[in-house]
């Protein structure tokens, strides 16, 4: 019988101890996702180049192997006061901890975290398994859109088996809301701007790394970075070129949901690049790439 493309589950769980299967002893977090992706055997392969005599291709052997998972989640809280997002263990094996405090959760980034996933990805029957998961996400937001984040996961290899489908519960995961008037609001150097779009890009530097008794998958550094649209005002009441020239950080607040429901990106010190003008439905808009200094852009629900 023909296996299915789009009977797949996607389950995780945090792991305890690095690389050790926290889902087998464990209760799992299945995956309401989008465009779920497995790169099954990434890595290297290493021809052997003998000279033997013959043209031709010579055998090659797997000197690396590891795997890849990618998906896009709905931008939303918990539903439940203080109560971190079905998402917020995937952002923690991002280098984010996670801090419930009296009125709202706080995602901040850690740069010595040590946390890792588990991750089951079942294709119809067969089982890819990947330990000592580590990995980064974007996050998109346009208007008249449902916002995501879209993560990508490295984990160590594991042999492919045979599993039947498991059962999933996605009660914890909350219905997105679109992004515009009702829902959403954005800030830039203290002032409300009239947001058509917002992108942000953690980019954390993941990398599979082996040696004789050794296989972990690191973080090795991140260089954050992000683009907005912004209906383009009179210069009087912004002008984005002279902060670009001149190097000035700024305030930015996205914030989207109702309450208890809420999600909101910030950061005290952005750097605006060079901004260019565009145009929506007619209306003159500045593109602006940006990128977030230090450590200190949060990820806050409420």
């Amino acid at each position: 019988m023909a296996r299915k493309t789009r009977k797949k589950a996607l389950l995780f769980a945090l792991e305890a101890t690095y690389g050790v299967d926290a889902i087998a002893a464990g209760v799992p977090v299945a995956v309401l996702g989008r465009d779920v992706k497995i790169v099954p055997m990434a890595g290297d392969n290493t021809e052997l180049k003998y000279d033997d005599g013959n043209l031709g291709n010579s055998p090659e052997l797997a000197t690396e192997v590891y795997a890849t998972v990618e998906f896009s989640v709905d931008l939303a809280g918990s539903g439940t006061a203080n109560l971190a997002p079905a998402w917020a263990p995937l952002v923690q094996a991002c280098s984010r901890d996670i801090t419930p405090g009296a009125s709202s959760v706080v995602m901040a980034i850690n740069e010595d975290s040590a946390a890792s996933l588990t991750m089951y990805m079942n294709y119809h029957g067969v089982l890819h398994a990947l330990l000592g998961a580590r990995g980064t996400f974007k996050i998109s937001a346009k208007a008249k859109e449902l916002p995501s984040i879209m993560f990508t996961f490295t984990g160590l290899f594991v042999p492919v088996t045979v599993a039947a489908m498991p059962a999933t519960n996605f009660a914890a995961w909350k219905k997105p809301q679109p992004v515009g008037v009702k829902h959403s609001a954005f800030s830039l150097a203290g002032a409300a701007a009239k947001l058509i779009s917002f992108e942000y890009d953690q980019a954390n530097t993941v990398a599979y790394t082996e040696y004789v008794g050794f296989e972990e998958v690191l973080i090795t550094d991140f260089k954050p970075s992000g683009k907005i649209i912004i209906e383009a005002a009179s210069l009087a009441e912004f002008d984005p070129f002279i902060l670009a020239a001149n190097n000035t950080e700024v305030a930015m607040e996205f914030s989207h949901g109702s309450a208890l429901n809420q999600v909101i990106w910030s950061s005290s010190r952005i750097s605006l690049g060079r901004p260019e003008y565009g145009d929506q439905d007619g209306t003159l808009t500045y593109e602006i790439p940006f990128k977030p200094i230090s450590t200190i852009d949060l990820l806050t629900t409420k």
